[in-house]
């Protein structure tokens, strides 16, 4: 700014403007930088299935060889069943107790959630890690013919 531009204006008033002017950038950045979160947050939130029988009224079915021994699978974004063991099957809610985001990866012996790193036990559903504090809900599966159904406990 030129020394012509600051005659006749009262001392302080280019300061002031630039107090303003960066206090509203400040104001801005907060509020996108909480926007982003809440966009985040929303995207990790669901709903968990009913109780009525564990899904909403309706089982699941899977072939037992779409479950990976020392690992599991997600079954229509509602169940985790895992076969930590040759032939040994067991079934939970897919939605994490922390937040509601779907857990993804599952090993020999945890379920992680890929929001906060929280991990459950393939046996139990219990929470090995948190943030979580509360298991996975735990549903009953059984084996007829290589097929897998999954139901409500």
């Amino acid at each position: 700014m030129s020394t012509r531009a600051l005659v006749g204006r009262p001392r302080g008033t280019v300061e002031t403007n630039r107090r303003t002017i960066m206090k509203s950038a400040s104001v801005a950045g907060t509020v996108a930088v909480v926007g982003s979160s809440v966009a985040l947050t929303s995207a990790c939130s669901s709903d968990e299935p009913s109780e009525s029988n564990g899904a909403g009224g309706t089982d699941a079915n899977v072939p037992a060889g779409d479950v990976p021994v020392g690992s599991g699978t997600v079954v229509d974004e509602t169940y985790v069943v895992t076969q930590p063991k040759e032939g040994e099957f067991y079934a939970f809610s897919s939605v994490c107790t922390h937040q509601g985001c779907q857990v993804r990866t599952v090993t020999e012996d945890k379920i992680t959630c890929p929001c906060h790193s929280s991990q459950f036990s393939t046996t139990t559903g219990e929470v090995l890690t948190g943030p979580a504090t509360e298991p996975l809900a735990e549903y009953s599966v059984s084996d007829s013919d290589g097929t897998l159904t999954i139901s409500g406990k």
